[in-house]
């Protein structure tokens, strides 16, 4: 058996490899709980299990995956759609809202 993250469960790591909605609902839960999008989408893929992950993207291997989610990776736009496709999500633009901060100055 593949060695796990301690993140790693076997109930919830089934569901979110078997559905789709699962894992967009999931990500979007971890959005909204103030995750940032890598550390959301590397729960995510933790949960599942990197070599599960990355067969759900187009043809990514699962050191790439991991290589481009690192805090520093200059990640192109054709690979964050690969790497979030799994997902069942899609950027978006919005204006940002500016804070406080941002007013003061």
């Amino acid at each position: 058996m593949a060695r796990r993250s301690r993140d790693w469960e076997e109930g919830l790591s089934q569901d979110l490899q078997n559905n789709d909605e699962t894992r967009k609902q999931f990500f979007l839960a971890l959005i909204e709980e103030g995750y940032d999008w890598r550390e959301a989408l590397l729960k995510i893929i933790k949960l599942m299990g990197v070599n599960e992950y990355s067969a759900l993207t187009d043809g990514m291997k699962a050191s790439n995956l991991l290589n481009q989610l690192k805090p520093n990776a200059n990640i192109t736009l054709s690979t964050l759609q690969k790497i979030t496709a799994p997902l069942g999500i899609e950027m978006t633009f919005k204006e940002k809202i500016k804070s406080k901060l941002d007013q003061a100055s």
